[in-house]
């Protein structure tokens, strides 16, 4: 998985590549689906990790879509000044093209001039607690739009009052996140009186146990895609259902995250079908009625989000779709195990652009490639009308080449200098890492997802 399927600014996919960092590890990935929700959040992990990848990215992707510069966002607060001026940097080169700076505040500075720089409201704030709060209190100076509150591996901190102070003078609503390696009596304490009903992100650990392997997926089981246009999923979802789905048929529906597992839900309400949402952060209890519920015939969609198939427990289904493709070989045969007997029972997956890398590997493993299903008539027609109605082209300019038009955007200059503590320093230099590639080289693909399975599995001798 690339970070294209974050639907990331260009801006920040440059600071990315620029950095030499091409994909999320799965905690990381996991993390930065955890940030969406806006909740707190409580991050088991090691410094080897690279948190900020998964906690920052999707800050850093808002400020790149806005012209405002001013103003804090974040406050990362880092247990020893090494880290803090590692984030900081790490920040500025992520961040180069989008013009994002930070501001670090560590003892190494002067405290008179970080007062001045703090005053001038630098976008993220990167700062040991002790140092922050101490200008805080001098300067008595609240925050009235940060987002985020992170307080980076929390196992080093010593001094949690300060981290107390700076979380009171944040006004309004504000996310926070710990991050540790370790639990400890003093950060369980801080974590009950800092943070709101946290969410847990953590990996897994693996069994001592031998694992049962994943059972193999039958050539004889029905399976299908639908190619999906562009923001078209939902619709083609519903649309599929009404042509494909009975009104006694049970339907398994899975989905990346809670959170499309929830919105779903309401617009299947909206369209007259009985459904219940699942996810592993439901109460024992909450999570035990809504499953009976589906179980029981009194509701035909069950909506799974963000858990694997082996941990919902259901021995079968009628059907079984993907709304959003697997990611790992081994979920795809999990869930093609709930699929039950009969000429009615199927699999489908709503193949988009982002979810093609996915089904790549899948068809790979399988050693064969699903059955492709026509878009729905109505989808189709949809479709047709937006391209219809989309604005024909705007003319241009034969000398010049460029489009008449007029109240142009300027593009963002990038910062000359930057400030550290109120200081000037030398500028830092466009990050290149020496080991900077130009554009993408390859042949041409055949169009399509009919072209890619075609090319996959046609034999060598054709």
């Amino acid at each position: 998985m690339s970070f294209n399927q974050f639907r990331l600014s260009s801006d920040i996919l440059k600071g990315l590549k620029d950095t030499k960092i091409e994909k999320p590890s799965p905690l990381q990935k996991k993390i930065f689906k955890a940030v969406q929700d806006k909740r707190d959040l409580v991050i088991n992990t090691t410094i080897d990790e690279a948190p900020e990848v998964g906690y920052l990215i999707s800050l850093l992707n808002e400020l790149s879509k806005t012209e405002r510069r001013q103003g804090t966002r974040a406050i990362i607060l880092a247990g020893n000044k090494e880290r803090a001026q590692k984030l900081d940097e790490w920040i500025w080169a992520i961040g180069y093209h989008a013009s994002i700076e930070s501001a670090c505040f560590t003892s190494d500075g002067n405290e008179k001039e970080q007062i001045s720089a703090l005053t001038a409201g630098p976008v993220v704030i990167v700062a040991t607690p002790d140092r922050l709060a101490s200008i805080l209190n001098k300067g008595r100076m609240v925050f009235r739009e940060v987002q985020q509150m992170i307080v980076d591996q929390a196992e080093l901190i010593e001094d949690w009052p300060s981290v107390e102070i700076i979380s009171k003078r944040i006004i309004g609503k504000c996310q926070r996140i710990f991050t540790a390696s370790k639990d400890s009596k003093e950060l369980r304490d801080a974590e009950k009186l800092l943070l709101q009903d946290p969410e847990l992100v953590t990996l897994a650990k693996k069994k001592a146990t031998t694992e049962v392997q994943p059972p193999a997926v039958p050539k004889n089981l029905t399976q299908y895609y639908i190619n999906v246009p562009p923001r078209s999923k939902i619709t083609t979802l519903i649309n599929h259902l009404d042509n494909h789905a009975h009104g006694t048929d049970s339907v398994v529906i899975f989905t990346a995250s809670r959170k499309t597992a929830d919105r779903l839900y309401k617009i299947l309400r909206k369209n007259d079908r009985r459904a219940v949402s699942v996810h592993q952060q439901l109460e024992k209890d909450v999570f035990t009625e809504r499953f009976e519920r589906f179980t029981s015939g009194n509701v035909q969609h069950l909506l799974v989000g963000e858990m694997s198939a082996s941990d919902v427990p259901l021995e079968k289904a009628g059907q079984v779709i993907n709304y959003d493709v697997p990611e790992e070989v081994a979920e795809y045969k999990l869930r093609a195990e709930l699929v039950g007997d009969g000429k009615a029972t199927r699999m489908i997956s709503l193949v988009s652009k982002q979810d093609r890398n996915d089904i790549e590997t899948i068809c790979k493993s399988l050693g064969y490639a699903p059955e492709e299903v026509p878009l729905p008539k109505e989808v189709k027609q949809k479709v047709k009308s937006k391209d219809s109605s989309k604005p024909e082209k705007k003319a241009t300019n034969k000398k010049s080449g460029r489009n008449n038009t007029s109240n142009k955007k300027s593009k963002r200059s990038k910062p000359e200098k930057r400030k550290k503590g109120g200081m000037k320093i030398k500028e830092l230099p466009r990050p290149t890492f020496d080991q900077l590639e130009g554009g993408r080289t390859g042949k041409s693909k055949e169009k399509g997802v009919f072209g890619f399975f075609k090319k996959l599995f046609k034999s060598d001798d054709e």
